[in-house]
């Protein structure tokens, strides 16, 4: 993969939000997590997709007249 993630890359990101205080071991875990997010996001059919596709979450409230 040629622009394949760093954990310098993590470490970076991570600060920028904020997280700075993340062991090595925390951010190895980011590291794989991230890259499985890519891995399964690029392997993805984009072609197709419209805004129909995406997942709806749908909340509701009982119907209850004491409300």
């Amino acid at each position: 993969m040629a622009n394949e993630i760093t954990l310098e890359d993590v470490r970076r990101m991570a600060a920028d939000v904020g997280l700075t205080r993340l062991t090595d071991q925390h951010l190895q875990e980011l590291l794989r997590a991230t890259k499985t997010a890519q891995a399964r996001r690029a392997a993805m059919p984009k072609v197709d997709l419209t805004p129909a596709d995406e997942s709806a979450h749908v909340f509701r409230l009982d119907k209850r007249s004491d409300r």
